[in-house]
């Protein structure tokens, strides 16, 4: 397990959000195999005791497909001939949301779990008595072992582009997923995408590196942002905000790729899968970090300087060095613990692997 994810072992109750991109194939249609994969996940930690929340997008492109076809199905010829008219996105969301809670309701029932429906808009959560009643119902919901379905109800929400505004409520189902898990006391919230997890810079390009744990102070001026996702509202930048938010809360976020049949176990287990932010990141790891080759100058300079003083000094110096790695042996070998996680993660050979991993005991002098 990586030592930065041990915490995971304390995890019962998560907000698992699934976007749009996930939901849906590049046609439009319901990615059914993926909402499979997803609820057959679910289902294994529902039965192990889990308590999950789950925050869907969907709808609107859902319905956007099926009113296409259903109006392509109904046109004339002079009508194609015509150029197509934008489809109403509240309508749309209002098709969509009842085939998408149908296709749950199927999924869930096949493995014997029972799932609830629960459409939100901004005005449930600025009346502080629904607000309170809607923690309430969850809570007895997951008493009872049921999974919350939460979307929020474009159909009649009022909130026009741009979306984040000055409200301080939420904007999108990132951010739903983020506030939810702060009203529940969520243990962690998992963010599923179709990449990977945050990169440096667009996902599409070869120089682009994932970021297994976010630095605030280190990665916020350091990444680029690629285009929103092609179908969902607001892409990777809405995830991190949200992920930021929920961080800063208290509650860890990780974001993975919701392809992967078993990545929200993985991270239950403690796994170096996706992007973790935590509000203590910054203290794992120093914010600025020093390359191989500076590393590599600063130990021949090092060395160097080692050899022109007197033998009793260097003596001396030497002898500290060993008892400063003695006391600090489990620090170190956590750490190595970590690197070791990355490079098994990069895909790295098994013989530098072996190499780079320290055994207990090896710090030790004698």
């Amino acid at each position: 397990m990586d030592p930065t994810r041990a915490f995971m072992t304390d995890v019962k109750r998560l907000i698992v959000k699934v976007g749009t991109a996930v939901v849906t194939r590049h046609d439009g249609r319901l990615a059914v195999g993926r909402l499979g994969a997803l609820c057959e996940q679910l289902k294994e930690l529902n039965s192990h005791g889990y308590e999950i929340v789950l925050v869907t997008s969907g709808a609107v492109g859902l319905g956007r497909q099926r009113l296409r076809y259903r109006k392509l199905v109904n046109s004339s010829l002079a009508d194609l001939q015509n150029p197509p008219v934008e489809l109403d996105g509240k309508a749309c969301a209002a098709v969509g949301q009842n085939s998408l809670m149908a296709l749950y309701d199927t999924l869930f029932s096949q493995l014997d779990v029972t799932s609830s429906q629960h459409l939100v808009t901004d005005t449930d959560f600025r009346n502080d008595s629904c607000r309170t009643q809607l923690s309430e119902t969850v809570k007895s919901l997951l008493a009872l072992k049921v999974i919350p379905v939460f979307n929020e109800n474009d159909a009649v929400s009022t909130r026009r582009a741009p979306y984040e505004d000055s409200s301080g409520i939420f904007w999108d189902n990132d951010s739903l997923a983020g506030l939810l898990a702060t009203e529940v006391k969520a243990d962690l919230l998992v963010l599923l995408s179709d990449v990977e997890g945050l990169y440096s810079g667009p996902p599409s390009d070869p120089g682009s590196k994932l970021i297994h744990t976010y630095i605030q102070e280190k990665h916020q001026a350091e990444i680029t942002f690629g285009d929103k996702s092609r179908l969902g509202r607001g892409g990777m930048t809405a995830k991190v905000d949200a992920a930021v938010c929920a961080a800063s809360s208290g509650i860890p976020v990780v974001i993975t790729s919701g392809y992967a049949t078993d990545n929200i176990i993985k991270v239950l287990e403690g796994k170096p899968v996706g992007t973790l932010f935590h509000k203590d990141a910054h203290l794992w790891t120093s914010v600025k970090e020093v390359s191989a080759r500076e590393m590599a100058v600063a130990a021949r300079e090092c060395s160097r300087r080692l050899q022109t003083i007197k033998s009793e000094d260097r003596r001396k110096l030497l002898l500290g060095i060993a008892d400063a790695l003695q006391a600090n042996e489990s620090s170190i070998m956590a750490e190595n613990a970590a690197d070791v996680a990355a490079a098994e993660a990069e895909g790295y050979e098994k013989a530098l692997i072996s190499r780079l991993a320290l055994k207990p005991g090896k710090a030790s002098i004698c």
